[in-house]
């Protein structure tokens, strides 16, 4: 079953990995990670071990 995306979707960013240790996702972009606010972490950085590559619909036209 599909998931109906508002019209004003235009992109989709891949590269979302979920973590191991504060369970949220984070864009595996960055060299480092990124900051893992869980406690669990070994080194303080987000852990996506065997994550999916998740795809976030966006709108970079859009302003905030």
């Amino acid at each position: 079953m599909a998931i109906p995306l508002p019209n004003d979707v235009t992109t989709f960013q891949d590269n979302w990995r979920f973590c191991n240790h504060c369970y949220c996702l984070w864009w595996n972009g960055r060299p480092d990670n990124g900051a893992c606010p869980s406690g669990n972490s070994p080194d303080g950085q987000h852990h996506g071990q065997g994550s999916w590559n998740f795809y976030l619909p966006a709108n970079p036209g859009e302003a905030i």
